[in-house]
């Protein structure tokens, strides 16, 4: 029998992790339709990630825990702890896809993060195509996010893009930290313990004993979102950034149809415009730091 190239193994590993994801957004979904306290939801997430781990975190083979980058685990922390707060309150306004969709646009939020925070110099061709992308952007937010007749953002729209700000900013952390040689078991660790002491207070004041029903949702959605990490680092094992980026976009057309079935949402065209200018801009950015990464290790 012919051996899958890890190529098609990569994207099949993307593909299932955008499915994850999508049925995670879902699960947030219906919890938040059935009144469960957006706190709980965080506070859960972060509690039943550490437990789902503990056999990574606390194994023979695990590292050490210990730090001395505090400060950027907690950086990261509260950006992590800010994104699940907005993209939470954003499902809880406007339809699932249109979420999902406007938190695709991490990447071109990271490009602005890189530049403007971190110093990487860039030529004219990345930051046209976020352009692009913040066009398609633009595209969503006034067509699917706005009021009808007006040019009005809804405030579930506007969630929906500060968590995929606050994501790009955890994802600037995380580069910071990989570089800096933290490895994922000790990064994963710290979130868990920031989210645990920011969501436990709040928690504790709006709580209301959850049915089985949902602690099952809960238990499914950290877990789905557990299972998702792993796909999307085996996928980056085995296939370049490049070719994994478009293939993340399916989260939109998965989500759309979780809405469909779950919430009887019909998104409409300019969702389908603004994720294609989206999907082209995030390739291409993509595709051009693999090219600039190849020319470095030649040089």
């Amino acid at each position: 029998m012919r051996r899958v190239s890890a190529p098609v193994q990569g994207l099949a590993f993307m593909l299932a992790a955008t499915a994850l994801f999508a049925g995670m957004a879902a699960c947030n979904k219906v919890l938040l339709a059935r009144g469960t306290p957006l706190p709980l939801l965080n506070l859960s997430r972060a509690g039943f990630t550490m437990l789902l781990l503990a056999p990574w975190l606390f194994g023979p083979k695990a590292p050490s825990l210990a730090t001395r980058r505090l400060r950027l685990h907690l950086g990261r922390g509260v950006a992590g702890v800010g994104a699940m707060a907005f993209s939470l309150s954003a499902l809880a306004l406007v339809p699932l896809a249109e979420v999902i969709a406007l938190g695709q646009s991490r990447p071109l939020w990271l490009l602005v993060i890189a530049v403007a925070v971190l110093g990487e110099r860039v030529g004219w061709r990345r930051p046209l195509a976020a352009a692009i992308g913040f066009l398609g952007v633009l595209v969503i937010l006034f067509g699917e996010g706005g009021a009808a007749g007006s040019f009005a953002v809804s405030p579930g729209a506007g969630f929906a893009l500060a968590a995929a700000f606050c994501g790009a900013c955890v994802s600037a952390f995380i580069r910071v930290m990989a570089r800096a040689g933290e490895p994922p078991v000790r990064v994963v660790f710290w979130y868990g313990i920031v989210g645990f002491v920011a969501w436990l207070p709040p928690s504790l004041w709006f709580w209301r004993s959850p049915d089985m029903l949902e602690w099952g949702l809960m238990l499914g959605a950290a877990g789905l979102a557990v299972l998702g990490d792993l796909c999307a680092s085996h996928a980056a094992r085995r296939a370049e950034a490049s070719l994994l980026a478009p293939v993340e976009f399916a989260q939109v057309p998965i989500g759309a149809l979780f809405g469909a079935l779950l919430f009887h949402e019909r998104p409409g065209w300019p969702l389908a415009a603004g994720v294609v200018l989206m999907a082209l801009s995030v390739a291409y950015i993509a595709r051009r730091e693999a090219v600039l990464r190849a020319r470095q290790g030649t040089a």
